[in-house]
């Protein structure tokens, strides 16, 4: 059984979230995060604010984080 704590997978979660890769095309420049996609969607396609896009960014982490805590076999008890 995983020790993790819920609070550990939401700090996986959030650093998967945050992660910039190198775009597919050329391999040498960086790609947006899904975070900062995410933002550029909220903030300038429809005029909402960087603490809703927290907000947003929060709930995503804290589901993930449960999902996993909830239904991975690294947290079953019978081990």
């Amino acid at each position: 059984m995983s020790n993790e704590t819920l609070s550990d997978l939401r700090l996986y979660v959030s650093n998967c979230f945050n992660h910039r890769g190198y775009c597919i095309s050329d391999g040498h420049t960086l790609d947006d995060s899904a975070y900062m996609r995410l933002s550029k969607l909220m903030l300038e396609e429809y005029d909402l604010t960087h603490n809703d896009v927290d907000e947003v960014v929060g709930d995503i982490e804290q589901m993930v984080a449960k999902y996993i805590k909830e239904y991975s076999p690294n947290f079953d008890d019978d081990e």
